[in-house]
């Protein structure tokens, strides 16, 4: 009862603030960042610590600047979201979310029926859903590879939500047997499964770690392993923020089953590096209140490390 309680009112905030003129959510985005960031401080030293130990060569000021920066950006995502989803399709495709060149995707489907994408917790990720709308003009059917939410109440809301435009949502533990049928049924259709691939490898899955932001990462490989096992191309999914509220996609290709054999973790490094390059560009539009960071790289003594990192471990011992 009390679960179904808060999904209608959710549900009903929400369709409060996909009404209101866009001045009025401007204007509650910037007061929300405000509240969290100067009066709650939330999460304020995990952000603090993860911005300084990333870009240890930037000012405090700066770093300060980026930490405004992520509030205003993290108040858009919730705030904004249900306003950028009652868009009309013709509005979010040409204002808030752009993905300018489809030929990527047009080239593999001539080899291939399904494709992995690799992206990250950057700019409005809410928003990724809505590239169906462009995927349906070339053929494309897209899955999103999610973990359930612990809240049942915002889990119905937020899949509800992410479904809207027609993406299907597959849960974490069941994507390798809808690949497999992708790959079985050739049956003309084609198929992007995208997985969100920047977050901490949960406890016996952090198996690699390279030098990412200036510091040992462990880097999920999953996407990988999966490309190389069903022999799929995998692109990343770049993303250029033009304002809170508009956002350029572009495909990178990352691995292409062509190549050949590859030795293990070149995909994941590959990833690390565009992912890196992302966050470098407007270091903003990332997660940097996620504890990316929280299992040191001592804890894994067996996980094999990237010629980069080791490096950088070595460069620290000499200094």
């Amino acid at each position: 009862m009390t679960e179904r309680l808060t999904y209608y009112l959710l549900r009903g905030l929400f369709g409060l603030l996909a009404r209101l003129p866009w001045v009025f959510v401007h204007g509650l985005c910037h007061v929300f960042a405000f509240l969290i960031g100067r009066i709650v401080g939330y999460r304020r030293a995990v952000i603090r610590a993860n911005l300084s130990r990333s870009f240890p060569e930037k000012s405090l000021e700066e770093l300060r600047q980026i930490e405004r920066g992520f509030y205003l950006q993290f108040a858009y995502n919730f705030i904004s979201t249900p306003k950028l989803l009652h868009q009309s399709p013709e509005r979010i495709t040409s204002e808030h979310f752009i993905m300018p060149d489809l030929t990527p995707l047009e080239e593999a489907a001539k080899s291939y029926d399904c494709v992995l994408l690799a992206l990250g917790h950057y700019g409005n990720w809410e928003l990724f859903s809505t590239g169906q709308l462009l995927l349906s003009t070339i053929g494309y059917s897209m899955d999103q590879v999610y973990r359930p939410l612990k809240n049942k109440a915002l889990d119905r809301l937020f899949a509800e939500q992410r479904q809207r435009f027609g993406a299907r949502l597959v849960a974490k533990d069941k994507i390798a047997r809808h690949i497999v049928e992708y790959v079985r049924a050739q049956d003309g259709r084609h198929w992007l499964v995208a997985m969100i691939t920047d977050q901490a490898p949960g406890i016996g899955h952090a198996t690699y770690f390279t030098d990412f932001l200036h510091q040992p990462t462990a880097v999920l490989d999953g996407i990988e392993r999966l490309g190389r096992k069903y022999h799929l191309p995998i692109f990343y999914f770049d993303i250029e923020r033009r304002s809170p509220i508009q956002f350029v996609g572009r495909y990178v290709p990352l691995y292409d089953p062509k190549e050949g054999d590859l030795p293990n973790y070149t995909i994941t490094e590959r990833y690390a590096r565009l992912m890196e390059a992302n966050i470098q560009r407007d270091p903003a539009a990332w997660l940097w209140s996620h504890k990316r960071w929280k299992r040191p790289l001592e804890h894994y003594p067996n996980a094999v490390r990237s010629a980069r990192l080791q490096a950088l471990l070595d460069s620290a011992k000499d200094n």
